[in-house]
């Protein structure tokens, strides 16, 4: 099979999409790959890389002209896209950490600037742990000064960042429900500046410090708390979920526990590499036999597909039958736009294509923390 040199990218195209990059930035960037002649990761990473760094100062300018301006709602779009061209580059996985910490600051100094002119209140925290400080963000679904207001804790996976996890906290910020948005271990500046790395150990850490921490807010409702995840996130969010029983809901779409997973289906990125070894502790998949461990009491749903290529259904179904309490499932039949088989990385995320599941998510959480069900 001769595969085209955008191909490449079909999982980095995949997680900007999401994360709300204009399709029509992506499209023109793309155009310039296909000039690529020769299959060359480094000139593919140049290209990629340039391009994005073109738009990002278009966007900036753009932003300060609207802010001097008195011209918020320009200033907050134009922040954000700014923010979401930072992020498709930081869906690189490059091997230069410099590189890497550089290319994540210009999305956190973007992202922060676009909070900055959200209707909403957002606060940034920071989550002491016993393996170190969590970065986080605090989403309010007003100005604030509403509470006590039950709230979700969203989860990031390896390679995420709490700037991506916006995406999951909008429906439900929609729905009266405040969201606590974390870098987890191994993720966005949880790892670049505090050097806390993912393994079982420091994500243990993360859900007692987050709970203790939710606990000590008093605009926040301890009683009403759930858990949600995306992918390795949703593992997160059952884990949390059976470690601390008063959770009163959780949402696990399509969840990645490392041993419930088949092995073959990692991929060589995740498993060895400079980046990748900064990111994982020793003993990683050791450690991670933890985030296995309990059953979970609280109203469960789980969302899952044939076609996630890091659990198959088997898995998925295993991880249902530890839900003791009231569950639901969700099963997607239809395909995916990209699929593992059309990419040579065979590390295509699935569960973010169904961005339309988000929703039903946000009603399955609402719904039990806001007492209408």
């Amino acid at each position: 099979m001769k595969w085209a040199i955008r191909d490449l990218l079909n999982p980095v195209v995949t997680r900007s999409m999401i994360f709300g990059a204009n399709p029509f930035d992506i499209e023109y960037i793309l155009k310039k790959i296909d000039g690529i002649k020769v299959m060359s990761g480094k000139q593919i990473q140049s290209v990629w890389l340039g391009e994005w760094a073109e738009k990002i100062h278009k966007y900036t300018d753009l932003a300060r002209q609207a802010a001097d301006s008195g011209h918020r709602i320009s200033a907050r779009a134009y922040y954000k896209l700014a923010a979401q061209c930072h992020y498709a580059c930081y869906m690189i996985n490059t091997e230069d950490i410099d590189k890497k910490t550089e290319i994540y600051d210009g999305l956190a100094h973007a992202y922060s600037q676009y909070t900055g002119y959200c209707d909403h209140k957002v606060e940034y925290v920071e989550i002491p742990t016993k393996e170190g400080v969590l970065p986080a963000y605090l989403h309010f679904p007003d100005d604030g000064s509403q509470g006590p207001y039950p709230c979700v804790i969203t989860y990031s996976g390896i390679g995420s960042c709490k700037e991506e996890l916006e995406m999951l906290a909008e429906p439900l910020l929609e729905r009266g429900v405040a969201v606590l948005t974390p870098d987890m271990p191994g993720a966005g500046a949880a790892v670049i500046h505090n050097g806390i790395k993912c393994g079982g150990p420091m994500l243990e850490a993360a859900f007692d410090g987050i709970y203790a921490f939710l606990a000590n807010r008093a605009d926040l409702d301890a009683d009403r708390i759930g858990n949600f995840g995306l992918c390795m996130g949703g593992g997160y969010a059952f884990r949390a979920s059976a470690k601390y029983p008063e959770t009163k809901c959780c949402v696990s779409l399509f969840p990645l526990l490392m041993h419930f997973a088949d092995q073959g289906s990692i991929p060589v990125w995740m498993k060895r590499g400079r980046w990748s070894s900064f990111q994982y502790a020793d003993n990683y998949l050791e450690g991670m036999k933890q985030i296995e461990e309990g059953t979970v009491g609280c109203d469960f749903l789980m969302a899952y597909s044939d076609d996630d290529n890091w659990m198959d259904t088997e898995a998925s179904l295993r991880l249902f039958d530890k839900a003791t309490g009231y569950k639901e499932k969700i099963y997607i039949s239809e395909k995916p736009a990209y699929v593992s088989e059309e990419t040579i990385m065979h590390a295509m995320p699935v569960g973010e294509q169904f961005h339309w599941v988000k929703h039903l998510a946000a009603d399955f959480l609402a719904d039990r923390l806001t007492e209408r069900k």
